[in-house]
């Protein structure tokens, strides 16, 4: 898989309630944590072009909360996005809960691990949820074309901060 490659993160059922998302950069883990997890970065990669971040609240540390607000650029509406850090390790780890305000019930634990080998870092993020109902409710809502195009950006954004890597 080359890192510069778009629509390149794989989505993979683990289980009947697990996700697992991976992709390459082109960018040192080090920097990858620091875009993943820095409001004025999130907020460069997270949103796209039909929707806009208002709200990017990131306390880092184990017991911290994390809140995301996006409104639809069309004035359709809001959508937010909040958990807690489990574990922050960085830049190898890091374990949050989340909850998306339009689907009730739905919390389950994300676990972030990056890898490095020189040149790239592979990110690798495993969502487990609560029921395999709660799963496939995720994944029916368009989770995936999201997925892609929101990693698009964050490629697109470390590129700009590591030129020439």
């Amino acid at each position: 898989m080359s890192p510069d490659q778009p629509r390149s993160a794989i989505v993979s059922l683990k289980s009947d309630a697990e996700i697992v998302i991976t992709r390459a950069f082109a960018a040192p883990r080090a920097l990858v944590f620091e875009a993943w997890t820095t409001p004025e970065h999130v907020r460069r990669w997270y949103a796209g072009a039909e929707m806009y971040m208002t709200v990017c609240e990131i306390d880092l540390r184990v017991g911290g909360r994390w809140r995301y607000v996006l409104e639809q650029a069309d004035g359709g509406g809001a959508h937010e996005f909040s958990g807690e850090f489990i574990d922050v390790t960085p830049p190898e780890c890091l374990i949050t809960t989340e909850r998306y305000d339009a689907l009730p019930g739905g919390i389950h634990v994300n676990t972030m691990t990056l890898t490095e080998e020189p040149g790239v870092t592979t990110l690798h993020l495993h969502a487990k949820y609560a029921s395999r109902a709660d799963r496939d409710e995720r994944l029916g809502d368009g989770m995936e074309d999201g997925v892609q195009s929101t990693l698009d950006r964050f490629a697109a954004l470390l590129a700009s901060l590591a030129p020439g890597r």
